[in-house]
């Protein structure tokens, strides 16, 4: 287990070194879920399309990307989402709108790796269920993470705002003992809006000034090729 962490700490920091940017978004539509739920929403063909239109979309737009299926944890609810590591940070934009607008999401979440950025994305190893992470989130006052799930070993991820948010992630690494805690600075911005038609029209216009090559990649996202992909691989096909 000791060497899995460390592989995935040094992968981690490799990507640093390599790109900028993470992209965290959810193609999930039905709300926020119990715990059992969301976990078992990866295994599901939506979250299997997901990781397939993830990875079409960057390899043309972040070929050096490193994608994660994930449980977003809100507040003691969760949805099935996924995290994309190792865009620059335009193309890191493009492709969460791009995720967000097909997916009918109301935000995507950019956080840009940044030396000079006030917040800070807090990374850290956790063994416990998700159940025990949402609890001892709200012990710390966290109200969103996104965990990716490793046998008995979760990877934990808070984008902190402001050092308040910081601190508090800090403290959800020491309720859950956390092991390899990492702190990047950088800056967070979420795309998109609470209403969804008012989301849409934002997204329209980022792909509408967008490189010719993202506008592509947008018309090939509403054809029958891209609705089918990931059944090769999902559960029972």
């Amino acid at each position: 287990m000791r060497v899995l962490a460390v592989w995935i700490v040094a992968l981690s920091s490799l990507h640093g070194l390599l790109a900028q940017s993470i992209v965290f978004v959810s193609p999930s539509t039905k709300g926020l879920l119990t715990m059992s739920c969301a976990e078992g929403s990866l295994s599901s063909f939506e979250q299997q399309h997901y990781l397939a239109a993830v990875r079409y979309l960057a390899s043309s737009l972040c070929p050096q990307s490193h994608i994660d299926s994930a449980v977003g944890v809100w507040k003691g609810q969760a949805e099935n989402s996924g995290m994309i590591d190792g865009c620059q940070n335009d193309p890191a934009r493009e492709l969460g709108v791009l995720l967000a607008k097909y997916y009918h999401q109301e935000q995507a979440l950019v956080f840009e790796r940044n030396e000079r950025g006030k917040a800070s994305l807090v990374s850290f190893h956790a063994g416990q269920p998700l159940g025990v992470i949402a609890i001892m989130m709200a012990q710390a006052n966290v109200s969103g993470a996104t965990v990716i799930p490793h046998s008995h070993d979760n990877v934990i991820w808070v984008v902190a705002a402001d050092p308040a948010q910081r601190e508090q992630a800090i403290t959800l690494s020491s309720l859950l003992h956390g092991d390899s805690l990492r702190e990047e600075p950088g800056t967070a911005e979420l795309i998109g809006d609470n209403d969804h038609a008012k989301a849409r029209e934002i997204y329209r216009a980022i792909l509408a000034r967008a490189p010719a090559e993202v506008r592509e990649l947008e018309s090939e996202m509403y054809s029958e090729q891209f609705n089918d992909l990931g059944l090769e691989t999902a559960p029972g096909h």
